[in-house]
């Protein structure tokens, strides 16, 4: 199975459930990442929502039965804030979803998706992310299920700041950054390797929701890199 397989993470589910390998009481994050064969990627289905890039985040407003329709199989549905860990749980489509010790204690159930019998958890659900795609290079960052662009590769601050000091100069710094901006929602178009040259637009969105006091927020730095890339 792999990490953006949603049949397998469902049938695990399914498995789980009936033949559970362990008692899943309070492991919600834990249930849900392992469905997709995930290491952990953060403590709490709070610290989890959080962790993932906003491009990969789908909000809605709990009140809205069309939002919760409208969650596809395998979306991973978070409450945040409402408890000291939160929840996570596992979208199985058509309204219903897996998650650990609403139907049972330490077990693992298919229920209405909307978990209405826990009033805190039911008005706590911020939204759903895209499912589960994991890269073990990235430092464990988390990058959402839709395809990336960015191949994992972190390139060398100095390779950056050449293209940031020279905005013609067409690289694979620059193409990395480029497709890495793009994975995070910020970079719009299909980055071309040893083409394409500093984004400057996407660095300035970027800049202007990380770094609003910037007095140029197309400028690149250390700062910068190690929030992109992890490193």
């Amino acid at each position: 199975m792999s990490n953006r397989d949603v049949d397998g993470a469902l049938k695990w589910m399914r498995d789980q459930s009936k033949n559970p390998t362990q008692s899943w009481k309070a492991l919600c994050q834990s249930s849900v990442r392992q469905s997709y064969k995930m290491p952990a990627w953060a403590g709490s289905a709070n610290d989890a929502w959080r962790a993932v890039d906003k491009a990969y985040r789908h909000k809605f407003d709990y009140r809205d039965k069309e939002a919760w329709a409208a969650i596809p199989a395998g979306g991973i549905v978070y409450s945040v804030g409402t408890s000291k860990y939160g929840h996570a749980w596992l979208s199985a489509g058509n309204m219903q979803g897996w998650t650990v010790d609403y139907v049972r204690s330490g077990k693992i159930d298919l229920a209405d998706i909307r978990l209405k019998g826990w009033s805190n958890i039911h008005t706590g659900t911020v939204g759903w992310i895209d499912g589960c795609q994991w890269y073990s290079d990235n430092k464990h960052k988390f990058r959402g299920l839709t395809e990336a662009m960015w191949d994992g590769h972190t390139p060398d601050l100095d390779v950056v700041m050449k293209a940031n000091d020279d905005r013609t100069l067409a690289s694979s710094a620059a193409w990395r950054l480029a497709c890495r901006l793009h994975d995070m929602g910020y970079f719009k178009g299909n980055p071309v390797r040893y083409e394409q040259t500093y984004p400057v637009k996407a660095m300035e969105k970027y800049n202007t929701e990380h770094g609003p006091n910037m007095p140029d927020p197309s400028q690149y730095g250390p700062k910068a890199h190690q929030r992109i890339f992890g490193k």
